[in-house]
């Protein structure tokens, strides 16, 4: 999905939207067409009518009179929070930030002022034009991942009807958010990271080749259950691992301080790979930019240079390991 380079972020209002119910694939049409929708009978001559107009107060009685289920509060609650939304529907302009979730991802846009609402009678309702389509980044053009978002700001999908207005922090949450911007101390978070982990990289290089094949086997050993010996006199293979959630599946490691591209190349074309489902080639120096561009990759094989082994390491809690070995 294309995103704006440069989103407008002086919003107003933030409003959340249910594209669609079920398996009624509208939210999948509209993202891709750059359309809001509302339903709610709007595809009703007579709804529709009123609503264009303005005459919410028609648009009220129409849509009681075409509810028949349940008592009459329960009629009236219903009728009353269906107008609200179909009225916010139509009257909204650009000023409001809509935001919807589909695909695992947020999407978010402003309408059109200068189109408005029509009945699309195969969708069973009413849509507006989005003036950028939707938009699923920020603007750094970052994905809006939803496992990557507050929850203060994703439980809104859990809202009983089709659209509602965000709360004020929900909103400024978004703001910044849909800016690329982080707090400072994110950013601090993010120097230190990267100051760590150019130093950890500095002690990987200086382990001797035994510590170093120790040091990929306590990650490595994480997903995966070593059943091979380490190092010895096996040449294709440093470590040989099962998938805990699939003993059937075997993954070869290979270990190198350094390497180059025809070592790779040769680990690559012999036959004993053919043994196994997944090949992993880790070494420490070079980079692997400086020796892999342009190097065609076979769909099995993963490389793990030092950048990569260095960030592993942090994250596998294994600083302290490496400090000992190399201080």
């Amino acid at each position: 999905m294309d995103s704006p380079s440069n989103p407008d972020l002086s919003f107003e209002q933030a409003r959340y939207i249910k594209l669609g119910a079920g398996t009624s694939n509208i939210d999948k049409i509209c993202i891709e067409r750059g359309l809001a929708y509302i339903g709610f009978g709007t595809s009703d001559e007579q709804l529709f009518k009123a609503a264009s107009s303005g005459d919410w107060e028609s648009f009220w009685s129409l849509a009681y009179e075409r509810d028949t289920l349940g008592s009459v509060q329960a009629r009236k609650q219903r009728t009353t929070s269906a107008t609200n939304q179909v009225k916010f529907f139509f009257e909204a302009d650009d000023r409001v930030v809509w935001i919807t979730f589909y695909g695992g991802k947020l999407y978010h846009g402003s309408l059109s002022n200068h189109q408005k609402p029509l009945i699309e009678h195969d969708l069973g309702g009413c849509v507006r034009p989005l003036k950028s389509g939707w938009s699923d980044t920020d603007a750094n053009l970052v994905p809006l991942k939803v496992e990557n978002l507050s929850g203060n700001l994703t439980k809104v999908r859990n809202f009983k009807g089709t659209s509602c207005t965000l709360a004020s922090d929900q909103l400024e949450y978004l703001m910044r958010r849909l800016s690329g911007k982080v707090p400072e101390f994110i950013a601090q978070i993010d120097r230190a990271r990267e100051m760590m982990v150019e130093a950890v990289l500095a002690a990987i290089r200086s382990l001797q080749p035994k510590d170093f094949e120790l040091l990929v086997e306590n990650i490595f050993s994480g997903p995966w259950r070593r059943i091979g010996q380490m190092g010895g006199v096996e040449k294709y293979t440093d470590i040989v691992y099962e998938d805990r959630l699939n003993p059937e599946r075997r993954i070869a490691v290979q270990v190198k301080s350094e390497t180059s591209a025809n070592e790779i190349d040769r680990y690559c074309q012999d036959e004993q790979k053919d043994s196994y489902d997944k090949l992993i080639f880790v070494f420490h120096t070079p980079e692997r930019s400086d020796i892999l561009e342009g190097y065609a990759m076979p769909e099995k094989l993963e490389i793990v240079d030092g950048l990569r082994l260095a960030n592993m390491v942090v994250d596998s809690g294994l600083v302290h390991w490496l400090c000992d070995k190399t201080s």
